[in-house]
């Protein structure tokens, strides 16, 4: 007899059971316990198995806990305020290559436009800070980072940067401590 044959679904949480088996909302509080007791163990060890069989890549962990880095006091946080590949203009009725993508990041007063040309294996940056000024720029990926500085007009560019996850931190050559701006990690 198929096993589905023999499942049924429980009114009380939808969860299905086989045939023979008691539903939690029979069981006695000291069984409910125990079944509780028997899920947890049974969550440990299908942890266990998704680890061992499909962990998470280190590059994907590192990344996460980059996107940390931002936290610190000393920067604040840039938004992703436009991006080609999302954001339509329908003024601009011109196609652009495929291979640029055009970012645009703000902060308090400061806005970062960022230019990405892709290659099948990295990316070329091109970027400008407004209002223009010198800054040390610093391009994170998930496993570098490349440090460019701005000229004076705001411009900076990199490259070759592997392509993965993205973000820049900028710190003003004349401003003090605590002007640090950090944008958010994207794709490229």
């Amino acid at each position: 007899m198929p096993l589905l044959s023999l499942m049924r679904v429980s009114k009380y949480d939808g969860r299905a059971t086989v045939h023979g088996d008691r539903d939690e909302s029979e069981l006695d509080e000291s069984e409910l316990d125990e079944s509780e007791l028997h899920e947890s163990e049974l969550e440990k060890e299908l942890r266990r198995a998704a680890a061992h069989f499909d962990p998470v890549p280190r590059e994907l962990l590192q990344a996460a806990a980059d996107a940390f880095d931002w936290r610190a006091i000393d920067a604040e946080l840039a938004e992703l305020v436009f991006d080609s590949l999302v954001d339509h203009d329908e003024l601009a009725l011109v196609r652009g290559p495929l291979d640029r993508r055009l970012l645009s990041f703000h902060a308090g007063g400061m806005t970062i436009d960022l230019e990405v040309t892709s290659t099948s294996t990295s990316c070329g940056l091109v970027g400008q800070l407004v209002p223009p000024q010198q800054a040390s720029v610093e391009i994170r990926t998930g496993t570098d980072v490349i440090t460019v500085e701005a000229d004076e007009l705001g411009r900076f560019s990199a490259g070759p940067v592997p392509k993965g996850p993205l973000s820049l931190r900028c710190a003003a050559a004349r401003a003090g401590p605590g002007t640090a701006v950090v944008t958010e990690w994207v794709p490229i």
